[in-house]
């Protein structure tokens, strides 16, 4: 098994030297061939100079760089070009979903042979203990519409945090540039007849940085995918 952990990075640097601290020991101690794919969305900050001096001290390190920022989505359809794994894993670059939580997502694609395992912080109550109301509300109900419009085989359509077969994610045509990508990934491997599953995953808060997602226009780039995802059903 070769696996390609892709992290888009907007204006991190505060967060990467969280890498050596947390990313890489959790990677090694799986046990498997790995790689790390950072993608720099045209950021601004000391991103680009923290992630090049990375890439000279770790081995199987790689940086991307978009020369202006595209969005997430943008960021991780490249990082998906660019992986060498029979196997790809997504994070965020503030590790608010811990590193550690990756040998849960291979253990549940071991026992289950999915497609996508898809890590959850609504399957458990204590998923989302960390996160204040003003931040779960908004996610509880983007939620809830993706369940309502593409089926209610998952509870978590938005997070970032998954596992998946990098043949199966490439068979897909992704359009999004944003938040929603996550979203058109589990809807597309969903109404393709792909193999998911789910398991439990913490989400923290973040520690150090801001927050890139811009809730009204995220909120209108997932009101754009629900509508064009309904139009799909319709034909």
């Amino acid at each position: 098994m070769f696996l390609s952990v892709i992290i888009p990075c907007f204006n991190e640097s505060g967060n990467l030297a969280l890498f050596a601290q947390k990313l890489f020991p959790a990677l090694d101690a799986l046990g498997v061939s790995h790689e790390v794919v950072a993608v720099d969305d045209g950021s601004t900050d000391d991103t680009s100079t923290a992630l090049q001096t990375i890439a000279q001290e770790r081995q199987g390190f790689k940086v991307i760089a978009h020369e202006r920022n595209q969005g997430l989505g943008a960021a991780l359809r490249t990082g998906f070009s660019a992986a060498s794994g029979e196997w790809i894993a997504t994070l965020d670059a503030d590790l608010t979903f811990a590193p550690s939580q990756i040998a849960a997502l291979l253990e549940a694609q071991r026992a289950t042979n999915a497609d996508m395992v898809v890590g959850s912080p609504f399957l458990n109550i204590w998923g989302l203990r960390k996160i204040s109301r003003i931040r779960r509300w908004p996610s509880l109900l983007a939620n809830f519409l993706y369940r309502m419009v593409c089926g209610c085989r998952l509870t978590s359509y938005t997070p970032i945090f998954r596992l998946y077969r990098a043949s199966a994610l490439r068979s897909i045509p992704l359009q999004s540039d944003g938040f929603e990508i996550n979203a058109e990934i589990a809807a597309l491997f969903l109404s393709s007849g792909k193999s998911v599953t789910e398991v439990s995953a913490l989400l923290s808060v973040r520690q150090r940085g801001y927050s890139k997602l811009s809730p009204l226009r995220e909120l209108w780039r997932h009101a754009r995918l629900l509508r064009r995802l309904l139009r799909q059903q319709n034909l």
